[in-house]
């Protein structure tokens, strides 16, 4: 269930992929931690100031990562040397992604994109998912995460679409529920 939350490096990431400036990812921020709280981290959902400092922290990570870890074991040195204890803590699964497609199409879908829809065509997000095929083992992945993400599906017209018989090359819109 944790791998639904958003991470700050996921959010980081989304933030990157997207080119916004400080005063756009801010706004972003204040927006997911108003209204998407239940979709991030709890050690994050009650304290505003540390979930943006996260996901700061995170893009400076990925502005420069050389400088930034460098900078970090230095960091990590001084408040040794202080006798402080340092509260940062770093593991190789805050860099692994999960359902990060979906994460990033919600997003996208209500603070991104100004008409609250995402287009995109099936055989692209079978791509972005790593599949070649619709098989009912990823399908029922793909089911799963539109569910969880409170995302349907529809056609051009607003008709409602199944994944399993879309044809590859429609490009299906998606909406929050």
């Amino acid at each position: 269930m944790k791998s639904y939350l958003y991470t700050p490096f996921e959010l980081a990431r989304i933030i990157q992929y997207h080119h916004m400036d400080s005063e756009s990812y801010i706004e972003l921020l204040q927006n997911i931690y108003c209204h998407d709280n239940i979709f991030i981290q709890p050690e994050y959902r009650y304290d505003q100031k540390k979930f943006i400092l996260a996901v700061m922290d995170k893009l400076n990570y990925l502005s420069d990562p050389v400088t930034y870890v460098s900078e970090q074991s230095e960091i990590e040195k001084d408040m040794d040397d202080l006798g402080l204890k340092n509260n940062s803590v770093s593991d190789d699964t805050e860099h692994t992604f999960s359902h990060l497609i979906f994460k990033e199409l919600r997003i996208r879908i209500l603070y991104i994109n100004q008409k609250g829809i995402a287009r995109m065509k099936l055989h692209t997000l079978l791509s972005k998912l790593g599949y070649k095929r619709r098989s009912p083992n990823n399908i029922g992945y793909i089911y799963n995460c539109l569910m969880f993400y409170h995302i349907e599906t529809t056609l051009k017209g607003n008709v409602p679409c199944s994944i399993e018989t879309v044809k590859y090359d429609d490009m299906i819109v998606f909406r929050t529920v």
